[in-house]
């Protein structure tokens, strides 16, 4: 009696074909590209801007953000479409260090009182320096460096061009945990016009005390 051999099965995706994997692929990559753009266009915008901004058909993009809205990832009021409360609560719990959001909010308020300037904790996030948390004196600030926005970056630092471009100076410190990692940095922002003076002590002050805080028993 010939024996035959039993292929072992790939678990709940056994037998989804490539073309069905790929289809579920681009329907997720087109979700999350408009769910960018949104953030991109400030959290609000039409059907035909979206769909022209994210490159997709306009019948597809209105299909992605209805069956978002559906899910209450997106608010459609209207004409115009919106980041939804369920984007907000999934955010909520988005945490690059543990504690260290908590930790900063309050020594960003401190730093920003004591600088006289917009101060703001920044991670690392796919080439660019991601605005985790923020402290805002100006409100030109509140589109440059509202938090969750991204600002170009070069050898780990604000890129000196960005800077140029809107007139700012960034003083900015390392943030490092116990093993000697650096997690974050946090930074204030100033017109062109100011002089630091002092502004990099106050700032790596900030940094090392926050370091140390993570490194203490919750």
């Amino acid at each position: 009696m010939a024996l035959s051999a039993k292929v072992p099965s790939d678990g709940p995706h056994e037998g989804i074909s490539m073309e069905t994997k790929r289809r579920s692929r681009s329907v997720l990559e087109g979700a999350f590209t408009l769910l960018d753009a949104l953030v991109r266009h400030q959290g609000e915008a039409g059907l035909t801007q979206l769909a022209n901004s994210c490159s997709l058909p306009k019948a597809t993009a209105h299909r992605l953000l209805e069956q978002l809205t559906e899910l209450e990832v997106v608010r459609r009021r209207e004409n115009r479409y919106s980041i939804g409360a369920q984007a907000f609560r999934l955010g909520q719990s988005w945490q690059p260090y543990p504690r260290l959001l908590e930790l900063a909010r309050g020594h960003l308020r401190r730093l920003a009182t004591a600088a006289r300037a917009s101060a703001v904790l920044t991670v690392s996030c796919d080439g660019h320096i991601l605005i985790a948390a923020a402290s805002l004196t100006e409100p030109r600030h509140e589109t440059l460096l509202r938090p969750g926005s991204t600002v170009p970056r070069r050898a780990g630092r604000f890129s000196a061009a960005w800077q140029a471009e809107h007139g700012l100076v960034v003083t900015e410190a390392p943030i490092r945990v116990p093993t000697g990692e650096t997690i974050a940095s946090i930074a204030v922002a100033t017109t062109g016009s100011a002089k630091p003076g002092s502004m990099s002590e106050t700032v790596a002050r900030t940094a090392r005390i926050l370091s140390a805080a993570l490194g203490e028993p919750s």
